[in-house]
């Protein structure tokens, strides 16, 4: 088995970063991954690179590039603060598909970072170019609860209802993942079912927010019952927020 060896970058004792650094370094010392923390030159070949970036252009591009060049098949995973905030608005992308703010980070992250260790299928298996999209659907795997296994279990996808599945490559996507998982998907269409059992998906893009709110509360009136799931590409935490209490089960953000 090769040694792995996983370089962590970042102010790795803000309060912010204390628990997902914990999950992490506690993981890797049950796997037997070594680690090394703000190391001061990275000369050695680096399998993943884990950064807790505390604000934008902390880490310099410049920087960034020489490393990637040194280790270009290692993904870089960066872990970003509260002010990162929205950060790709104005400070420009990254050079990696794959972060998550701190104050979302869950357990299902470092598992993702394990299965990655252990030469198991992860987010982290996708190319380097991978888009938006696919690494939403991958971190964010949606299942129904089959409440009654006798009967056909279907998801809604909406297409076509205000700011909602205009983009059928995403609709496409939405519909392989649910298929994975053994359910029917249904397009709505512009028109929407009178009736619906199942669960609702429904991908908003860059729409503007209170397009999205007035959206999802013509959706709550018409299926109060249905747990409803909505991809937007940013949104900001009170966004999110509001989109929660209008009646969006949970919502899923493409770009975070």
């Amino acid at each position: 088995m090769t040694l792995l060896r996983i370089v962590i970058k970042g102010r790795v004792e803000r309060e912010e970063f204390k628990e997902p650094f914990r999950q992490c370094t506690e993981m890797l010392k049950q796997i037997g991954v070594p680690y090394y923390v703000n190391p001061a030159v990275i000369d050695r070949p680096t399998d993943f690179a884990l950064f807790f970036q505390s604000y934008p252009h902390e880490f310099l591009q410049a920087d960034r590039t020489r490393l990637r060049r040194k280790h270009p098949f290692a993904p870089f995973f960066f872990v970003l603060g509260v002010c990162c905030e929205g950060m790709l608005r104005t400070a420009g992308p990254l050079d990696s598909p794959f972060y998550r703010y701190a104050h979302e980070w869950s357990g299902k992250d470092t598992e993702q970072i394990r299965l990655f260790l252990t030469d198991q299928p992860s987010v982290f298996s996708l190319p380097l170019t991978a888009e938006n999209d696919e690494i939403a659907l991958w971190q964010n795997p949606v299942e129904i609860n089959k409440k009654n296994t006798n009967l056909p279990q279907k998801c809604l996808i909406l297409t076509h209802f205000g700011p909602f599945g205009n983009d059928s490559a995403m609709n496409q996507l939405l519909a392989d993942e649910q298929e994975r998982f053994g359910y029917e998907p249904v397009f709505s269409g512009k028109t929407l079912p009178d009736s619906f059992s199942g669960i609702i998906l429904a991908d908003a893009d860059d729409s503007p927010p209170e397009k999205i709110l007035e959206t999802i509360q013509r959706l709550r009136h018409r299926f109060a019952d249905n747990d409803c799931t909505v991809y937007v590409d940013s949104p900001r935490i009170d966004e999110k927020n509001d989109y929660i209490r209008a009646g969006a089960t949970q919502i899923l953000p493409k770009i975070r």
